[in-house]
Order: C-alpha cells, then structure tokens, then sequence
C-alpha cells in the first residue's frame, strides 16, 4: 500500500502553501467560465430589454454574483481581445448557444437564471483558483501551514462518486478522490490541500465540502442528508508508492452547451499531459465549439503551444521542471491498484485527467 517519506511530505507541504499565479486568459479553466458569464450577459441584456427580471428572479442572480464572485470573472473578459484565437472561441461558443435557444423561443430571463444553476458557473466549488487568483493577483503573505500538524491529521485517501454535467450538457458520472482525516472529517475537494491558510481555512470558507465519516468493518461510510451511506469506493489508500512512473496520453475535458436537452451547441476545453517512464512529459491544450443551424454546422477550434519537460513524483507530489527553467508542483492522487498500474484516470491538483486510448 502507499507509505509516506519525510521528503515527499516537506514537497508536498510547500506546494500546498505556495502563492497562487493568476490563472493565464488562455486557461481552458478561465475560457469555459468566461463562455458561461458572457452567456449569462448576453441573456441578461435581452431579459432587461423585455421588461426586466422578476424579484425572485433578481434574489436569485444577486445570490449568485455575490457567493461566485462573478465581477471577478466579468472584468478580466476585455482581456481576451489580446488574444484574438481564443476570444473569438469564446464568441463563437456564447453565439450557437445562444442563438440555438433562441430558435426554442426561450426568453432571456429564465435563460440567464438557468445559467446561474449550472455546475460550471459554481466558480468557488469548481475553479477557486480562478477568484483566489484574481481577488489578490499580488503575492501576498499566508497563514503558516504547520507540516507535522498537517500530516498527522491525514488518514487516508479514498474515492467516491457524484454527478456531474459533462460536454454539451449531458450528465456523467464523476469518480472523485476524497481525503479522510483522523478528527472523522472528509473533505471532498482536495484541492483543498493547497488552500491558502490550509485546511482550517477552507473548512471554514467551503463547510460544504465537508463531511464525517467512520469505519464500519470493511466499509468506510459518510454522513449525507440521508444518513450514513457508504463510500462508493471501499478501499482507501495512505500515500502513493515509490518508484511510481506514469505512461501515456492524460486530458481533462470541460465543457458546456445545451445537447443534452435537443440543442445543437457545445464548447469544449481540455488540457493534456503526456508522460513517458522515463520522466519525459509534454504538456498542451486546447478549446474548441461545434454548432448547427438547419443544414449548416460550424465548428471552431485552438490550441497553445507544447512544453516539454521532465517530470518526478515525490510522494503525493509531481514536480515538472520545463525545459524554460520553470518549475511546477502539483498534487498527485491515483489509485495505483494491487499490481502497480495506475489505470486510466489520475487527478492533478484535484483535476481529473482520463487516459486517452491509443494516443
């Protein structure tokens, strides 16, 4: 099973507290939530042309901008115009879908208010470090994360399941790691791990990814609204082995669109990583959106730039020094199995990255 090492734990500490860098306009993260408060906008501005939104409509849009922090997406948008590629993906995204709904004769106000309830416009819950980033682009000083106080609070790693909206809409099943502590919490983000402050601080800024959990035999179990259930996943894990090597093609895949409801729109943004064993790794991206109108489909797309580079793994810790100089450490998760093999999905800094077959 996995073990700790004291210099994993001293890595993966200093990654947890490291300052966050703003988060690049070209980010597929960034360009998948600037589609969703562009789309949010647009639909907002014919609401406000019809008449306006009702009062509850309007309690539950401020609710919304207030807890997700929205401005702090909406005003970062003007700088896409210095990256033509990308901002023109973005239009073309927010156009089919919005020109998809208003072929269904979906007025503006109840399409604005279905916006706010979508998973991928939960910025704090799905992409934090899009407002961390954003609310203190300057360095500033955190909280001291005492690494023996953090360390010894960790029982294990385990996984469980939740749904989750997937590419054009349609709803997917998501298997995600989850950090069981000795106090009987779980947290459920762990991206968590590199919160400012540390645990202590996210646990008071996100109670909701929180819960406890207990051991009944075999079974590790969680409190829910329910009751006790059990974890989808039984078997939990205390670190990763050494001599973990990883092999093959890894993409996240994000998106959004109305498919799953008859549309015919969809953006999709995915970021790739491909490991080699011996310690090689190229990493990419990209975005693209596909729309159809009648007899007529338009399909648009980008990419960035490949780095290379040479990757470690430290403990829960990969370290990828690029061939520029730079440096980046991240939290690894994975269930390695009883053989050793990884399987096909990993998580990187809570990400989930499928393995891409025959790539």
């Amino acid at each position: 099973m996995y073990r700790y090492h004291q210099a994993a734990c001293t890595a993966f500490l200093f990654a947890c507290c490291a300052h966050a860098a703003p988060v690049p306009i070209t980010d597929p993260t960034f360009m998948q939530a600037a589609v969703v408060v562009a789309a949010f906008d647009r639909y907002a501005a014919d609401c406000v042309a019809a008449g306006g939104f009702s009062h509850e409509q309007t309690a539950i849009i401020d609710q919304w901008q207030s807890t997700q922090q929205v401005d702090l997406i909406r005003r970062r948008l003007p700088q896409l115009d210095a990256h033509p590629a990308q901002g023109q993906q973005v239009a073309n995204a927010v156009q089919a879908i919005v020109s998809t709904l208003a072929t269904r004769q979906i007025g503006g106000c109840p399409a604005a208010v279905s916006v706010t309830r979508l998973q991928e416009a939960q910025f704090a819950r799905v992409a934090p470090q899009l407002l961390i980033a954003e609310a203190a682009p300057a360095p500033v000083p955190v909280p001291d994360v005492n690494a023996a106080t953090t360390l010894a609070a960790i029982d294990s790693f385990g996984f469980h399941t939740r749904p989750k909206m997937g590419y054009g809409g349609f709803i997917a099943l998501d298997i995600f790691p989850v950090v069981l502590l000795r106090s009987g919490e779980l947290l459920m983000d762990v991206r968590a791990l590199r919160f400012p402050g540390g645990l202590p601080a996210h646990r008071a800024a996100h109670p909701g990814d929180w819960a406890q959990w207990r051991r009944q035999g075999v079974k590790v179990e969680l409190l829910t609204e329910k009751g006790w259930v059990p974890l989808a996943f039984p078997k939990t894990h205390s670190g990763l082995p050494q001599g973990l090597v990883l092999d093959g093609l890894f993409r996240e895949v994000g998106g959004t669109g109305n498919l799953a409801v008859g549309g015919s729109a969809a953006v999709a943004v995915w970021d790739d990583y491909r490991f080699h064993p011996d310690g090689r790794v190229e990493r990419s991206g990209g975005a693209g959106s596909a729309s159809a109108f009648g007899d007529t489909s338009v399909a648009t797309g980008s990419s960035t730039p490949q780095r290379q580079g040479r990757y470690r793994i430290d403990g829960l810790t990969l370290d990828i020094e690029y061939a520029d100089g730079s440096r980046a450490q991240h939290i690894l998760i994975t269930d390695p199995g009883e053989t050793g093999d990884i399987g096909d999905v990993i998580w990187i800094d809570g990400a989930a990255y499928v393995r891409r077959k025959g790539a």
